[in-house]
């Protein structure tokens, strides 16, 4: 009896197993076959590909993810925005390629849909490459090795912009969650894009409830602010408030330099001549001007002869002494008849 119970468990196991071996059979023949990739979405991930370990996100105005996975092969890619899935219409192809040969076509695609046109304060775009955070590396070297990609690409279409990796370390501790960088990662973001290491960052604490850092800086004494993304690390704007602290040079050269030891303060001659030298020994300001001055020359009559005839007054000529006094010619003791005044008489 224990026999025969045993027969038929064995019979109805064998049976189970069959059964299951003809549906996984029937799985893997006519069974699900490879969504078709949207272009602009990620693909599904296909078991041979021996799945994804890690993204790199590559930003410049498109945003573009890029999945790969431990070989450093591309295994999908991801338009995060209208410009990158615009891109990625026309790009396929791209599945089971190195890393760093589709990265450097995609800095091409970018550059011929003219995306570097458009500058930031005079200065062209960065180009990021930022590895998701939780991503594992394919080999030490291996953002370094996508940077160099890029690099290449834009010796080759002579593009006035360079490459930022950002790592797991360039995450901010508060808000790393989000995918945020952190404040350290955005000035050097700034730093590489300006071409300049010596700028002077203004600390202060972050709110990155909008997910933008507002970076203050002093370049060359003027202030600026700058907008970085926190998520994509882009350069999204500038505030300059241009207030240029050492130039008080408000002349029309505006060069930045005023000329305090241009004034000639000891030029007071304002003369027509205008050379520089006042000539204080030259008080001349007669009809003949010829820088003497003759103070003894006073003859300001009809004559000016330059002889003022001071004897030649002609006082002793006046007859004071003619006054008939004495003479009979006043009357004044025959005429005047004080003589005759007839008190004696």
């Amino acid at each position: 009896m224990k026999q025969n119970i045993r027969t038929k468990w064995f019979a109805l196991t064998l049976t189970a197993a069959l059964a299951l071996t003809t549906l996984t059979a029937c799985g893997n023949g006519a069974g699900t076959a490879a969504l078709p990739e949207t272009p602009g979405t990620s693909a599904p991930l296909l078991e041979e590909s021996g799945g994804t370990v890690g993204t790199v996100l590559l930003s410049v105005n498109p945003e573009i993810e890029m999945d790969y996975d431990d070989e450093g092969n591309v295994v999908a890619l991801t338009g995060r925005n209208q410009e990158a899935q615009t891109l990625l219409a026309s790009y396929t192809g791209y599945q089971g390629r190195p890393c760093t040969q589709v990265v450097g076509e995609l800095v091409d695609e970018i550059n011929t849909l003219g995306y570097f046109d458009a500058t930031v304060g005079g200065h062209e775009k960065n180009i990021i490459l930022k590895l998701e955070r939780g991503s594992a590396y394919p080999s030490d070297q291996f953002l370094n090795e996508l940077a160099e990609a890029v690099r290449l690409v834009v010796e080759a279409d002579q593009i006035g912009s360079q490459a930022v990796t950002l790592d797991q370390d360039d995450y901010d501790d508060a808000y790393g969650d989000k995918g945020y960088i952190n404040a350290s990662a955005a000035q050097s973001i700034l730093s590489t894009q300006l071409g300049r290491d010596d700028l002077q960052f203004v600390e202060k604490e972050y709110d990155l409830d909008d997910g933008e850092y507002e970076v203050e800086f002093v370049l060359d004494g003027v202030e600026y602010e700058y907008e970085v993304n926190a998520y994509t690390g882009k350069v999204t704007e500038m505030d300059a408030e241009f207030q240029d602290y050492d130039d008080t040079d408000y002349g029309p050269g505006g060069d930045g330099i005023t000329d305090y030891g241009i004034t000639d303060y000891d030029d007071t001659d304002y003369g027509p001549n205008a050379d520089g030298i006042t000539d204080y020994d030259d008080t001349d300001y007669g009809p003949n001007a010829d820088g003497i001055t003759d103070y003894d020359d006073t003859d300001y009559g009809p004559n000016a002869d330059g002889i003022t005839d001071y004897g030649n007054t002609n006082y002793g000529s006046s007859n004071y002494g003619d006054t008939n006094y004495d003479d009979g010619g006043s009357d004044y003791d025959w005429e005047a008849d004080h003589g005759d005044s007839g008190y004696d008489d």
